[in-house]
């Protein structure tokens, strides 16, 4: 609670007021100052604005010495405002919701300068990286080019000083000719290509190993039939990303969500850029509560939805709220509320308001 205390010196210049205030006896540690355009300290408001930024403030032992810069350059007739008690309290009351309000705002521009600036370090350095590796790739291949060159300039310099020395030897006699040995050129570079026969399994084959891998085996296709779903009892003809789409949906809803994740997994195996198996995925994650895995499937999604056109509109929408939802359940509140407000705004949902309300609650 403000002390009021009428024991203060003050004067004044076209530009600037010098206010001293005595501390009586208070220790410095223990002073308290708030300043705002109009500012008011022990319940003191100032007759006009002050520009705040260029005001100073000054704390010793004994006394308080603010030098305050005026917004009009003027000579005031009083230091503060002669109003009634009841008017002051209005007055008291709006200067500080202002104040709050310029506060708010600074700290919005702060925070968008923050994300500004490590959005250009991020390009930035994602620049500087494909240069480096463009300069080693040239550095490559100049190397493979210059090594290739050297290579053909011996071969063609050693077959000439063969043929060369072939031919004086034949000229001179027949014995030196038996005695010299031509300089084998060199051989010839193939790539061969090797193919591995498919395994379940990411080690070699082993007889030793072989009854435990297929019983292993054996026990995860039974994993997979109590889950309702296995692929290999699908016919061909069915193992399209469409069908695969409407059987998950069907696990969904009959509340077999480790069946209906399975049938998406195998759809997205079958076509990867089939954006519903990952947008329906998302929701059987955020149901079991897979949230780190549910956050992914979105961001896929959304990826898959560029260009951004009006007919993919609400599908985009649903994996930001869904991604939203699932970064506030990991306790990332300010970044999911964000998600959440910016899907609404695209397209209203009743769903998403209230996991945004219970959001907003939650981060208080």
């Amino acid at each position: 609670m403000p002390v009021i205390i009428k024991d203060y010196v003050w004067r004044q210049t076209a530009t600037n007021i010098i206010l001293q205030i005595s501390l009586r006896g208070v220790s410095q540690n223990k002073v308290d100052i708030f300043t705002s355009p109009r500012i008011f300290f022990f319940e003191i408001i100032l007759l006009h604005s002050i520009d705040t930024l260029k005001s100073k403030c000054t704390v010793t032992a004994t006394d308080i010495i603010f030098e305050l810069k005026k917004i009009k350059d003027d000579i005031w007739e009083s230091l503060d405002t002669n109003i009634s008690k009841s008017e002051k309290q209005e007055l008291k009351k709006q200067l500080l919701d202002e104040e709050y309000l310029h506060i708010q705002e600074g700290d919005t521009k702060k925070s968008e300068k923050r994300a500004e600036l490590k959005r250009v370090a991020v390009r930035q350095q994602i620049h500087l990286d494909t240069k480096i590796r463009e300069n080693i790739e040239g550095i490559k291949k100049y190397e493979e080019k210059t090594a290739l060159g050297d290579i053909s300039k011996w071969s063609n310099k050693a077959a000439s000083k063969t043929k060369i020395t072939c031919k004086k030897v034949t000229n001179d006699t027949k014995k030196l000719t038996e005695d010299v040995q031509p300089v084998p050129l060199p051989r010839a570079v193939k790539i061969l290509q090797i193919d591995f026969t498919p395994r379940e399994f990411p080690t070699p084959s082993r007889e030793s190993k072989l009854q435990e891998e297929t019983e292993w085996l054996k026990k995860q296709a039974e994993a997979r039939r109590c889950c309702s779903f296995v692929s290999e009892d699908i016919r061909p003809e069915e193992k399209n990303p469409q069908f695969l789409k409407a059987k998950g949906d069907e696990f969904f809803k009959n509340k077999d969500y480790l069946g209906a994740i399975s049938a998406y997994s195998f759809g997205i195996k079958i076509s990867e850029k089939f954006v519903d198996l990952y947008i329906a995925r998302s929701a059987v994650h955020l149901t079991l509560g897979n949230f780190h895995k549910a956050v992914k499937d979105c961001t896929t999604a959304l990826e898959l939805l560029k260009p951004e056109v009006p007919i993919n509109l609400k599908e985009r929408a649903l994996c930001i709220a869904r991604r939203g939802e699932a970064l506030c359940k990991l306790g990332y509140q300010k970044q999911g509320i964000e998600e959440i407000k910016f899907s609404l705004k695209l397209v209203p949902d009743t769903h998403f308001e209230n996991v945004l309300e219970e959001a907003e609650k939650a981060n208080e």
